[in-house]
């Protein structure tokens, strides 16, 4: 989406350190959905 001005604004060095941090975002997200069909699936 605007990952160009993000990447054009941000040095080398923040670069690794943002795309990891959005990993994490995306699995925990993961996680969270499973556990939510988990606990419907409970109920």
């Amino acid at each position: 989406m605007f990952k160009g001005v993000i990447l054009g604004s941000i040095p080398r060095k923040w670069k690794k350190k943002g795309r990891m941090r959005w990993k994490w975002k995306k699995k925990r997200r993961k996680r969270l959905k499973r556990a939510q069909k988990r606990r419907v699936g409970e109920l």
